[in-house]
C-alpha cells in the first residue's frame, strides 16, 4: 500500500494524527505555512475526551506535569455574587481515566512539534498549500514557491481559515463565503496566579454587563484568562501577541472599564505577562459529504471550525485524530494500494460519524457566547444571571451535559 499522507496544518491536530497513522505503518508529511512554529496564542483548556487522545500519543503526562488538574466550574457575578459551584472536575480521572486541565498554548504547540521529531516524522515549516490535484492512484499538493509533492491521500486540518477546505470545496463547484465576524472579540493574557484564587483549581466564569470573564490555571503557579466583548468595528482573527507598549495600552483601557469587578478580575489584568485579541470568526457549516472528496478529508477546525465557549475546539480536533485513524487501515502487503473509491468510503464513514457531533457542539458553543455576553443592559444581565443560577440547580442536567462531552471517543 501507497504509504505517504500529507498532513497540511500544524497545530493541534496535525502532530497527533500523524503520530497514529505511522504507527498504522503510513509515512505522514506535516505541512506548515507558518515559517518556524513557537510563541503564539494564551491558552486551551483540554477536557478528559482530548486527553485520552493525547494519551494515546504519550503527551497527556507531559500536559499534566505543568498544570493543577481541574477540581471545579464556579459561576459568579460580576460583584462577587454566586450563581453556580459544581466539582464534577473532581470526579474526572476517576471516571474518564484523565482530568481536565488548562494548557499554555505555546507550551503545547512546541511539545506537540517536537513529538513530531521524536517520532521521526517529517515537518515541513513555511510551506503554504496553494493547490490540490487528485488523481486515480494519488493526490499532488502543489505548496507556493516550494514546488509538488505527491502523497496517497491529503488531510486538511489548517484551521479556520484553511486553504485545504476552500479548495477541496473548490473543486466540488462550491464557492464559500470568507469567515464571518460575529461582532465580539476575545482579549486574552496570561498572569500570576493571584492569592484569592491559589490553592484552588478552578473554571470560573463572571457575568457582567456586555462582557463575560473566564480564568483557569494553566500551571503551577499562572492563570490564563480572557474577556469576551461586543465590539462593531471588524476584528481581525490574529494571534498577533501584544508588545509592551501595547499591552500596557490595552491593561489601562480594560482596568477602567473593569475596575470596579470583583476580584481576581482586576489583579488578573493588571499583572498580566502577555497578552493578545482576536476577533471571533465564524463560517456556515458543512454537510458530511462536503468534509472530503476522494483523496482529500478535512479534520478540525478546517471541518468545524467553533467559538471558543464550550472549551472543545482542541478537544473535537483530537477526537477526529483518533476516530480517522481508527477507519483507515493498517498498511499491509495484501493490500497492494488504497483505491480512490476505497478512501471516499472511508471518509464518509469518518464523517458521518463525526459531523452530527461536531455540529451540535459548534450550535451550543455559538449559543452559549450570546447567554455569556448581554448587552440589553441590567434588567437583560439579571434574568441572565438568574437562569445561569438555575441551570446549576438542574444537578442531573448537568452531570449529563458533561458525561455526553467527555465519555468520548472511547
Amino acid at each position: 500500500m501507497s504509504r505517504t499522507v500529507l498532513i497540511i496544518g500544524c497545530g493541534v491536530a496535525g502532530p497527533v494524527l500523524a503520530i497514529l497513522l505511522k504507527r498504522k505503518g503510513y509515512t505522514p508529511i506535516v505541512f506548515e505555512k507558518v515559517k518556524e512554529l513557537g510563541d503564539a496564542g494564551a491558552s486551551l483548556t483540554l477536557m478528559p475526551n482530548g486527553l485520552k487522545v493525547l494519551g494515546l500519543v504519550d503527551l497527556a503526562s507531559q500536559v499534566l506535569e505543568a498544570t493543577f488538574p481541574l477540581t471545579e466550574f464556579h459561576d459568579q457575578t460580576w460583584n462577587g455574587a454566586t450563581l453556580g459551584v459544581s466539582h464534577i472536575p473532581s470526579t474526572l480521572l476517576d471516571k474518564y481515566s484523565m482530568p481536565a486541565a488548562g494548557v499554555r498554548r505555546t507550551a503545547l504547540n512546541l511539545g506537540l512539534k517536537q513529538s513530531l521529531f521524536d517520532n521521526a516524522i517529517e515537518l515541513r515549516e513555511g510551506w503554504k498549500l496553494e493547490d490540490i490535484q487528485e488523481k486515480e492512484h494519488g493526490v499532488i499538493a502543489t505548496f507556493a514557491g516550494r514546488g509538488t509533492i505527491e502523497g496517497t491521500f491529503i488531510v486538511g486540518c489548517d484551521g479556520i481559515k484553511a486553504t485545504s477546505r476552500e479548495l477541496l470545496l473548490r473543486r466540488g463547484g462550491e464557492m464559500e463565503a470568507l469567515p464571518t465576524y460575529t461582532g465580539l472579540t476575545q482579549t486574552a493574557g496570561i498572569s500570576p496566579t493571584p492569592s484569592t484564587i491559589k490553592g484552588r483549581p478552578s473554571l470560573l466564569n463572571v457575568y457582567g454587563i456586555g462582557a463575560h470573564f473566564i480564568t483557569y490555571p494553566v500551571s503551577h503557579t499562572h492563570s490564563s484568562w480572557a474577556i469576551t466583548l461586543p465590539e462593531t468595528m471588524e476584528a481581525q482573527e490574529s494571534w498577533h501577541l501584544y508588545n509592551v507598549e501595547e499591552r500596557d495600552a490595552l491593561k489601562s483601557k480594560l482596568l477602567l472599564e473593569f475596575a470596579n469587578w470583583s476580584d481576581p478580575v482586576p489583579e488578573l489584568i493588571k499583572s498580566a505577562e502577555r497578552m493578545v485579541k482576536f476577533g471571533l470568526y465564524d463560517r456556515d457549516e458543512l454537510t458530511p459529504e462536503q468534509w472530503h472528496s476522494g483523496r482529500c478529508v478535512l479534520i478540525g477546525d478546517a471541518a468545524h471550525p467553533t467559538s471558543p465557549h464550550l472549551g472543545q475546539g482542541a478537544n473535537q480536533a483530537l477526537e477526529d485524530c483518533y476516530h480517522l485513524a481508527t477507519f483507515l487501515p493498517k498498511v499491509s502487503a495484501k493490500i497492494p494500494t488504497l483505491l480512490k473509491q476505497d478512501l471516499a468510503q472511508i471518509f464518509q464513514k469518518f464523517a458521518l460519524k463525526r459531523q452530527p457531533r461536531t455540529s451540535k457542539l459548534v450550535k451550543g458553543a455559538r449559543a452559549q457566547g450570546e447567554r455569556r455576553v448581554v448587552t440589553g443592559g441590567s434588567a437583560a444581565c439579571l434574568e441572565r444571571d438568574e437562569a445561569v443560577r438555575k441551570s446549576w440547580l438542574e444537578v442531573d442536567a448537568v452531570a449529563a451535559k458533561y458525561d455526553n462531552l467527555f465519555r468520548e471517543p472511547f
